[in-house]
Order: structure tokens, then C-alpha cells, then sequence
């Protein structure tokens, strides 16, 4: 599942890195090569441009037929007001205010190396963010890693702070190598993790929910940014050309808050395991076949009640001779982030007002993966195709909705630390179960759900990545 990640491309951003390494994450990430010196500042920006097909809702009805009598039934105003208005997901986040935007999308400057006086058994790593993203959305400036690693125990090295939670790949590498600019919609809404609390700020109407039991609630700090504060346990092992890899981490399920305010008293059990064959070469040139699997749980505090959050996930990644063929399948049990119902900026009366909803009970469900392919077929160029597909709420048929994402990329490196990607998503949102909202008597909501739905535009987005 690792992307395919090219020498040039490697060699920029991680050129704090030691040339040796292999493309282990968790060595790359956390460990430095023997002579490092005390420190070494490096770090990277994202200026990105970001335009989507800005298609307004326009199918909600006047009134719709009910399906108990067959009599015209009105639909409320509440609803009928987001006719001609712009869903959230047809605008450019984190504010969500124009379908078009530049942006300087992240901003991470930083430091690491190894402590003196230590033998080089204990380094660390440090990284900020100040670009306009979650982590940044309360406060301008954050740490997104402040990590020391002590290398003293064979087989079992030991990373404390904050720092990348051992989860699915998209999760753990480093975002400036990414192939494509967007996460997968399953890796980034059942893995970049919401922090909520009760809603207690209603000031109008809202619409009914009649589906699967769903809480009213509000966001509650920054996105966790697939990150933690905690101890890790990791290591890896080389047995020819086989090398193996573990790694177990106990955190306070708080992302990236070094406070206790987000989830009192909780935490999460974190680990992952992985097999790696290589076929030739080392270090960010590395050519090899790898499989993993990873599994966290924990609980959320919620309104006075703790809830069990459990997400996991398998995968594989092959690269060659560079061809990238990859894939992951992710599954989720409680505490499942649903979205603003309904789907848009607040407008004011008579709309329904919009309020963030969580599936707090471990019965409900969502599952997704992607698959994605890559070709490298000169020095300079790489050519990327991808498809990711989630679904949420599979428990409950009213409520099911299932995301699709087509993804065509181009990668053109300009130098060993000037990379631009080019990006088209085709998406796609779909009721799954359509009959559902006729037999239970809900018809008004599923017209309006379909009709927002329907709404999505394909995206186009441009990136910039400097390496310095």
C-alpha cells in the first residue's frame, strides 16, 4: 500500500533523511542514520488551487407523494430553502465558502536529529504546521509532530509525544509524497478523525432524524490528522530479502490536543504489522511487493457516556520497475462522523438549521477501500489512476449513502525538490437504498437527500509541493 515514490521525489523531502533507509515509514519517519547531526531543519510547502464544478440544489420539491395514501404531501420549508444554495461538498475546504480557491494549503517547517551525549540512542522530531487545513482550523499555528525516539532496547525501539498513529498508509506517509493531492474519501472520513461534543446550541428548527439513532453534536477542536499523544513500541527485522515490521501504540485519543479536553479519561490501542519482499535496491529507490493490516480501538466520551470506536483495515502495494499497483480496505465500527444535515452553510430562517450529526452506537457500520494504480514512465513524469468508494452507515438502509471517486493524476518533477500534481475527480454520492425511504414513510427527506446528492461536482485541483 505504500505509494510509489519516486527517487527524485524522496531524496526532496526527506533530505534530512539517511540515504540507506528503505521506504519503512516508520524508520524513515522516526529514526535518523548513524553520524546525524544535532540538528537539521527542513520542511515543506503546499500551495494548492482547487476548482469545483459549483452545482447548485435545485430538486427539492414543493411537495412529494406520500407513499402511505398516495396524497400530495408539502414539503417544509426548512428544506425547500437550500434550493439554489451550494453543498459543502461542492466548496473548498477547510472554510468552505467558494467552489474556487488558492490557498497555501500546508505550510510545515521543522527540525530534527539526535540528541548529543546519548550515543545517537535517542533522536527526535519536530514539525509545525501553518497552513490552512484541520489541524490549523481553531488556531494558526500548531505542532503537527513533536516526537524523541530511544533506541536502547533491541527489537523494541520507543517514540513518545505527538506523533503519526501506526493506521493505513495513506495515514502514516509523509503528505509530501503523496501521488495525489486528496486523501481517499474512506482513508480521510473514517480515519482523519472528528472530535464532537452534544449540540446544545439550537436556535431553530431542524430537520427530523428517522433513520438509524443519530446525536445532534458540534465539532470540538482541531481534525486529529491521523496523529496522537502517546508511546509507541515499534521496530522492524531483516531476514534476507524479506524485512518485517510492528508497531504498537497506546495514546490518548485527543489527535493532535496535548490536553485532556477532548476525550477525558480514554485512549487508544493502536498496532499494525507488515511483510515486505524486496526485489532490489534500497532507500527511497526501493523496489518490493509489502501487505499490512492494522486495527485500533478506543472509546469517546460523549455527553456524559463513553462509546466504543473501533477502525481497522488490510492492504497491499507492489512496486517495480515503476509500476505502482496498490489497494486497502478499511471498515469502521461507532462513533462514525456522518455530516451537517442538511448539507450546507447555514442561511438562516426559515431553513432547517444545519447541525453535525454522529452514529455514537458501535452497531453502526461503514467500509471502504481504494484501489490505485501508477506508472513512471520517464525520468520526469508519472501518470496516476485511482478509484476509492465508501459506505457509510451500512447498518441502517434509510440512511446508507455510498461515496465514489474516480481520480486521473499527472506528477511532473521539476527538480529534486520542485514537484507539481495535477488531479480530476469524478465523484459520485448515491442513495443505496432508495426503496427504503418509501416503505418507512419518509419520502419527503429521501427526495431531499437524492436531490442534494445528485448536486456533486467533479473536482480539479492543482499542487505545488517545495521541499526545503
Amino acid at each position: 500500500m505504500k505509494k510509489s515514490i519516486l527517487a527524485t521525489a524522496l531524496l526532496a523531502a526527506f533530505a534530512h533523511a539517511p540515504a540507506s533507509f528503505a521506504t519503512n515509514w516508520f524508520q524513515l519517519q522516526n529514526n535518523e542514520q548513524p553520524g546525524a547531526a544535532p540538528y537539521k531543519f527542513w520542511g515543506f510547502i503546499q500551495p494548492t488551487y482547487t476548482h469545483i464544478e459549483s452545482n447548485t440544489v435545485t430538486g427539492i420539491p414543493a411537495t412529494v407523494v406520500s407513499p402511505v395514501n398516495g396524497a400530495n404531501v408539502a414539503v417544509p420549508a426548512g428544506l425547500r430553502a437550500y434550493n439554489g444554495q451550494t453543498a459543502l461538498f461542492n466548496l473548498v475546504g477547510p472554510d468552505l465558502e467558494h467552489s474556487d480557491q488558492l490557498q497555501m494549503f500546508r505550510a510545515r517547517p521543522g527540525v530534527r536529529g539526535v540528541i548529543p551525549g546519548t550515543d545517537e540512542k535517542i533522536n527526535y522530531f519536530l514539525l509545525g504546521e501553518i497552513g490552512n487545513n484541520g489541524l490549523t482550523r481553531e488556531r494558526p499555528a500548531v505542532f503537527s509532530d513533536a516526537t524523541a525516539t530511544f533506541n536502547h532496547i533491541p527489537g523494541a525501539r520507543i517514540r513518545v509525544g505527538l506523533g503519526r498513529l501506526p493506521l493505513g498508509e495513506e495515514a502514516m506517509q509523509g503528505v509530501q509524497l503523496m501521488d495525489y493531492i486528496n486523501f481517499t474519501t474512506v482513508t480521510e472520513q473514517l480515519l482523519n478523525e472528528r472530535f464532537v461534543e452534544p449540540y446544545a446550541n439550537a436556535s431553530r428548527t431542524h430537520a427530523a432524524v428517522v433513520g438509524a439513532p443519530l446525536a445532534m453534536s458540534q465539532l470540538n477542536g482541531a481534525f486529529g490528522g491521523y496523529r496522537d499523544v502517546g508511546v509507541e513500541v515499534y521496530d522492524w527485522f531483516n531476514r534476507g530479502r524479506w524485512e518485517y515490521a510492528y508497531a504498537v501504540m497506546v495514546s490518548r485519543a485527543n489527535g493532535t490536543s496535548f490536553s485532556d479536553d477532548l476525550n477525558p479519561g480514554n485512549h487508544d490501542v493502536t498496532a499494525r504489522v507488515q511483510a515486505a519482499y524486496v526485489f532490489q535496491g534500497s532507500g527511497p529507490k526501493r523496489e518490493d511487493v509489502t501487505a499490512y493490516a492494522w486495527h485500533q480501538e478506543g472509546k469517546r466520551a460523549f455527553g456524559g457516556t463513553d462509546y466504543a470506536r473501533i477502525r481497522e483495515g488490510v492492504g497491499a502495494k507492489y512496486l517495480r520497475h515503476g509500476l505502482r499497483m496498490s489497494g486497502e480496505y478499511i471498515r469502521a465500527k461507532g462513533m462514525i462522523y456522518v455530516a451537517p444535515t442538511p448539507q450546507f452553510n447555514d442561511i438562516g430562517a426559515p431553513a432547517f438549521e444545519p447541525v453535525d450529526y454522529v452514529a455514537l452506537d458501535s452497531s453502526n457500520k461503514a467500509e471502504g477501500y481504494y484501489l490505485d494504480v501508477g506508472w513512471k514512465f520517464s525520468p520526469q513524469w508519472e501518470v496516476d489512476l485511482r478509484y476509492d468508494e465508501l459506505s457509510k452507515m451500512t447498518n441502517s438502509a434509510y440512511d446508507e449513502r455510498k461515496t465514489s471517486t474516480w481520480t486521473m493524476g499527472a506528477q511532473y518533477f521539476y527538480s529534486p525538490k520542485l514537484r507539481f500534481v495535477l488531479n480530476y475527480e469524478i465523484r459520485d454520492i448515491e442513495v443505496v437504498h432508495p426503496e427504503a425511504q418509501l416503505t418507512n414513510g419518509q419520502k419527503i427527506q429521501g427526495t431531499a437527500a437524492a436531490a442534494i446528492g445528485s448536486s456533486i461536482g467533479n473536482r480539479i485541483s492543482a499542487q505545488l509541493t517545495w521541499a526545503f
